[in-house]
């Protein structure tokens, strides 16, 4: 059974998912990362939530297969919330096979329900390990989070840059070679030239040499398209992240600058209070002596001021 959602018009599927998306390349994908050899493609059940949108990123593949209800996305930045995400898709993927199952979730009946699985596929720029697990609950503030929680979902990440997982690479030669192209499009797009003039040569290039060449030669334009819209994102994710940056550091100078003249201020204030306390102080040295019977020409030699602030203070006082 196969179910089709229609197309959020507004994103343009990503290579990765462009790539899989027919059951061939995807069973093969599944075999490699599960180390299993499904050849019937009629067993896959597909179900693929396309309707996911953030930032242009949809969780790209999900389908069934051997009572495993599997999730496949494609990330090129890591991000530790990928188990939130996965069960955040998990249950849509859930409630679209409920309801082509049509199930009764309130019958006495106990339902059969796959296991869920969750599989994100790395090439991020970001040095990581070939495989990683990744646990909602690590997200959770609570220090014992993971003995209460009433929810666990992990996010089973492998990283498919080029040189990395070579075991799953042998087993899913499609996947090799998108790692191949992946690599020669960063490349060209770490030199100054133009974005399209750098990705067009690296599909000649991986065309040349057998690399992707079927899909290449077939979809040049529209693969051109795709990796240009996504690596416009990254570098408005990039130019984001050094706009906020930037506004960090104009923060950070005003918050400086309004410390300095609050600092300066209470310098100011000491001072006047300080100024004002020895003035007091004087005016009752002077009164003081007065009383005592000192001329004013004697107040002001002991005091060490002149004739005319003795006379001044004494006026005031």
């Amino acid at each position: 059974m196969q179910m089709n959602v229609s197309v959020n018009a507004k994103h343009k599927d990503r290579l990765f998912r462009f790539i899989f998306k027919d059951k061939e390349a995807l069973l093969a994908l599944y075999n490699a990362v599960n180390e299993s050899d499904y050849t019937d493609v009629e067993a896959l059940e597909i179900y693929t939530m396309e309707s996911f949108v953030y930032m242009g990123m949809k969780n790209d593949l999900s389908f069934l297969i051997d009572w495993n209800m599997n999730v496949f996305e494609h990330q090129s930045t890591y991000n530790p919330n990928m188990p939130l995400r996965g069960f955040l898709y998990m249950a849509a993927a859930f409630k679209r096979y409920i309801e082509l199952q049509r199930l009764d979730l309130y019958g006495s009946k106990q339902l059969r329900l796959p296991v869920p699985r969750y599989y994100v596929f790395y090439n991020g720029l970001k040095e990581m390990s070939d495989e990683e697990i990744l646990y909602l609950t690590d997200s959770m503030e609570a220090a014992d989070g993971v003995e209460k929680s009433c929810a666990q979902f992990s996010a089973h990440m492998v990283n498919i840059n080029k040189g990395r997982n070579t075991k799953i690479m042998q087993r899913c030669p499609l996947l090799y070679e998108y790692s191949l192209f992946v690599a020669e499009v960063r490349k060209r797009t770490t030199q100054s030239r133009p974005l399209r003039e750098a990705i067009e040569e690296a599909v000649d290039y991986c065309i040349a040499h057998d690399i992707l060449a079927d899909i290449l030669r077939a979809n040049k334009a529209e693969v051109t398209n795709m990796c240009l819209e996504e690596y416009d994102e990254a570098f408005h994710i990039a130019s984001e992240k050094e706009i906020s940056f930037e506004e960090g550091r104009l923060e950070e100078r005003k918050n400086t600058e309004k410390e300095r003249l609050r600092a300066e201020s209470e310098r100011l204030k000491a001072e006047k209070e300080q100024l004002r306390a020895e003035a007091l102080n004087l005016q009752v040295a002077v009164l003081t002596r007065k009383l005592r019977g000192e001329s004013e020409k004697e107040i002001a030699e002991n005091q060490g001021i002149t004739l005319d602030e003795v006379q001044k203070i004494l006026k005031e006082i």
